[in-house]
């Protein structure tokens, strides 16, 4: 699990029996820090002037947050920030257990709100800290609720051991998504000056199509 709160579903799998799976068997996966999940087939291209983004995301202990903002200043984007009724626990062990007790049952937590209107946007983009070597139960629940109609959305994930399956999972669950390809950011507060931001600026280099 990371500082956060430290393939594809087989045919016939329920939802439940995919959590259940990502519970039991994703522990372990090597940390590739900042590295971009780059050389997409799926660009994008911002056409005339710049993309109207939405940036998505649930932060736990500022990691994902960080990232969002620093999105934010460089595309301009929009931020929705995913937000839980419940208050995890503070102390580590505790959450990791209560986080693992989510992915083995199924029990998402709840959300303070719903999914926000995505039909203006050319380009969603969806932050989740690494738990359990897999989405987030938060980003899980909210993608429960979300439907991209079609959308290209692109998810980033912050972590501090391995990433496992996340960004499959990530796609298996985002109804309806154009999934395009995502990024993976190691330990972001304490990486080298200038580092995020390249790789930031490449990745999102990437989605534009330049």
């Amino acid at each position: 699990m990371s500082n956060e709160t430290k393939d594809a579903n087989k045919a016939g799998l329920s939802r439940r029996n995919l959590l259940k799976v990502t519970a039991a068997g994703l522990l372990a996966g090597a940390a590739i820090p900042l590295l971009p999940y780059l050389g997409s087939t799926h660009s994008y291209a911002s056409g005339t002037g710049r993309a109207k983004m939405l940036i998505i995301y649930y932060s736990l202990t500022g990691n994902t947050k960080y990232i969002a903002e620093q999105i934010r200043k460089k595309t301009g984007g929009d931020l929705f920030v995913i937000e839980t009724v419940k208050t995890y626990p503070s102390e580590y062990s505790a959450l990791t257990e209560e986080a693992k007790r989510e992915l083995q049952t199924g029990d998402l937590p709840a959300l303070k709100k719903n999914p926000p209107d995505m039909s203006s946007y050319d380009l969603v983009l969806v932050g989740s800290p690494v738990w359990w070597y897999t989405v987030s139960t938060p980003v899980m629940s909210f993608l429960r609720q979300a439907d991209f109609a079609g959308k290209k959305v692109s998810a980033f994930c912050t972590h501090e051991g391995g990433i496992g399956k996340f960004f499959p999972h990530f796609k298996e669950q985002a109804k309806n998504a154009v999934v395009l390809e995502g990024l993976d950011l190691y330990k972001p507060r304490q990486a080298r000056k200038g580092e995020v931001d390249k790789a930031l600026d490449l990745w999102l280099s990437k989605l534009r199509g330049k």
